[in-house]
């Protein structure tokens, strides 16, 4: 049994997601998942009977915390079995037929799931509000991916967070000034930290012994050609379109003095 305690929120909606951001479509969820990389949080719910769903609710999903977090970190699913009221057929069928394929004995249950439908973790409820739950889902879920090397996937993603992409086209397996910079800066926490709150990383990598999947390979000489890369590293700054707000590259003096670089060349954006 897949038992987790989380979400009750909005129980009615139709496929799209909501203002708050809550799918009832899983197929919709999925596709949103696909293409910003982030895990669905199905929330098996009782919305207008389920007392504990009601309170997982009020104590940690109505938050502002837990809504900035579930921005960054998931795409919110609500699979709701109300009593107080009827379901459309196709929504109803829908969440029937996902119940069972988890054996969802119990309200409420979440499940965290990949675009494919795999389990990839749960949780349940956690008092002390939105900290702790977060907290425990957190060590529930596998590790946020800190680099994306799909395109489209990070214009998504950059779309989602409101955050501009940081793109680093390099060699890392042969250019010596790339390798550099990813020891001196990115490699390093204090990089990391900033780069999660202001930032959507994407790797262009074009290494000379290291075997790339064709599909990779092609994306990222286009992208070359695109944006007219002559050297490496060279560290664009894009918008969620993929337009150029500023450019960067290597900076001396570790990850404090690149990132007061990268703030001065956002600024100017």
């Amino acid at each position: 049994m897949k038992r987790l305690a989380l979400l009750p929120l909005l129980c009615g909606l139709a496929g799209a997601a909501g203002s708050d951001g809550w799918h009832t479509d899983f197929k919709k969820a999925a596709a949103e998942s696909k293409k910003t990389g982030k895990p669905i949080l199905a929330d098996f719910t009782g919305s207008d009977w389920c007392g504990w769903c009601k309170k997982l609710d009020a104590e940690v999903f109505a938050t502002k915390e837990f809504q900035k977090w579930a921005r960054r970190n998931v795409v919110l699913l609500q699979l709701d079995f109300p009593h107080g009221r009827k379901l459309d057929d196709k929504l109803a069928k829908q969440n029937e037929e996902l119940r069972d394929k988890y054996e969802v004995k119990g309200y409420p249950t979440i499940l965290f799931l990949d675009h494919e439908g795999t389990l990839l973790g749960r949780t349940g409820y956690v008092e002390g509000g939105p900290g702790p739950w977060i907290e425990k889902a957190a060590a529930a879920l596998p590790p946020k991916e800190l680099w994306l090397t799909d395109f489209e996937a990070a214009l998504a993603r950059a779309k989602s967070e409101k955050k501009p992409i940081l793109a680093d086209f390099t060699g890392s397996d042969w250019c010596g000034w790339c390798i550099k910079l990813k020891d001196e800066v990115f490699s390093k926490d204090e990089f990391k930290e900033w780069a999660e709150e202001n930032v959507v990383l994407l790797e262009l990598d074009y290494p000379r012994k290291t075997e790339q999947p064709e599909a990779l390979k092609k994306q990222n000489e286009d992208l070359k050609a695109k944006y007219q890369i002559r050297g490496y590293p060279t560290v664009l700054f894009l918008d969620a379109k993929g337009k150029v707000i500023g450019q960067s590259g290597y900076k001396p003096g570790g990850p404090e003095a690149w990132i007061a670089d990268a703030k001065k060349v956002l600024k100017k954006k």
